[in-house]
């Protein structure tokens, strides 16, 4: 009876390995909207010839819903096993127990993005050694310009003040912001031009009220206040260089293919630069993008850790950049930036792209800035809109960024 018994059981058990290896399956959450998933078809299918039998489960989440969806799951332990998210989700999810700590879990992906990702990414997702997410997609703040209508870009401060001026007295109405306007995304990097940041290095206090940042405020209100830029959120920057009543703007790097599908007119009339040099030398861009993460309740963790490494091959890579574009999208992989090369750019835009990402950072990894960002921008419209001292307007965004802090 005993043998009986413990055939049944081996029998049962044998049929429980041969059920969950046939039920191998992969859920993967991505933020964006519903061109996401075929960015990431390429990748699904090389990991299908490796693990034959892997089901997938691939779903776009807006930007809108993603924190609260993310949040609800984890909380439950149930949904997903992969999520993208914005830069600072990996620190605000994990420090809450909600991701794998891949420094822990996968060390040899954080060796690999030591020496293929971008480093201003790197620096914004990593706290106190741990990484929760690592780098999926990057885009970088750039200057875009009319090729008929500006002579050449400016390269500092000054010869964009000149150029700006230069447009609006031939009856243009000169610069817009697009990515960021009127908040502290569009003012972070005049902040870091002038030689300022958001805190101090340990993240132990705010430096938002330096001297430096109130030379890059009181010089990025004057876009507003004296040169009359759009103070909308969103502007139309395809309009305003269409038009050429805005030969000057800047945005993220994913117009490019918009600009190259939706704006014929002026095909071959515009080209793009690293931003201005402020007074440290610098022409800092903000870099922006999002990342990839296991979730702490995964019972497939290994398997999706490989999945991350085959989004890293350089095939897959190249091919999910190919993907990208068929959906009229610029894709570029945050985690091998070495493949930017590769990508189906003008040998002018990847010049211009590959100099703005050797001087780009993304948001502070500190404790409570994504809770603590809108102080930053309430003192940016305090300043522009309501004639706000700049000193006293940063200050008040200093308390708030520290008291987060604690």
């Amino acid at each position: 009876m005993e043998k009986l018994r413990l055939a049944a059981a081996l029998l049962a058990a044998g049929l429980g390995l041969a059920s969950n290896a046939q039920a191998a399956k992969l859920t993967i959450w991505l933020v964006g909207d519903d061109k996401a998933p075929s960015v990431l078809k390429p990748a699904v299918e090389a990991f299908q010839q490796k693990h034959p039998g892997t089901e997938f489960e691939v779903r776009a989440v807006p930007w809108s819903d993603a924190i609260t969806k993310y949040s609800a799951a984890i909380a439950s332990k149930s949904g997903p096993d992969l999520i993208t998210g914005g830069l600072s989700y990996g620190i605000e999810l994990g420090s809450k127990g909600g991701l794998v700590d891949l420094s822990k879990k996968a060390p040899d992906l954080l060796a690999q993005m030591n020496r293929t990702a971008n480093r201003g990414i790197l620096r914004a997702i990593a706290s106190g050694g741990t990484m929760y997410a690592v780098p999926y997609d990057l885009t970088v703040q750039m200057q875009f310009y009319r090729t008929d209508l500006v002579a050449k870009p400016p390269t500092t401060w000054a010869e964009f003040t000149a150029e700006v001026e230069k447009q609006r007295a031939a009856g243009n109405k000169g610069f817009m912001q697009q990515w960021g306007n009127m908040g502290w995304l569009g003012y972070f990097p005049y902040l870091l031009q002038a030689g300022g940041s958001l805190y101090d290095a340990q993240c132990t206090k705010s430096t938002i009220d330096s001297d430096e940042a109130v030379a890059a405020l009181t010089y990025y209100a004057q876009i507003y206040t004296k040169f009359k830029a759009p103070s909308d959120s969103w502007p139309d920057i395809e309009t305003g260089l269409e038009s050429g009543s805005y030969p000057l703007a800047q945005s993220g790097s994913w117009i490019f293919t918009s600009l190259d599908t939706s704006r014929k007119k002026i095909e071959g009339k515009w080209a793009v630069a690293k931003l201005p040099a402020g007074p440290s030398g610098k022409s800092t861009g903000f870099i922006g993008g999002t990342t990839i993460g296991v979730t702490n309740f995964s019972q497939q963790q290994d398997l999706a850790i490989e999945f991350i490494r085959t989004i890293y091959d350089s095939e897959v890579a190249k091919q999910m950049m190919n993907a990208a574009l068929k959906q009229g999208v610029q894709w570029l992989s945050a985690g091998r930036q070495d493949l930017v090369e590769f990508a189906n750019l003008s040998p002018q835009r990847k010049e211009a792209l590959l100099a703005q990402l050797k001087d780009a950072e993304g948001p502070p990894n500190c404790k409570g800035w994504e809770k603590s960002d809108d102080a930053v921008t309430r003192a940016i419209q305090q300043v522009v809109l309501n004639g706000a001292d700049p000193k006293q307007a940063l200050a008040g965004a200093a308390a708030k960024l520290n008291k987060a802090l604690k």
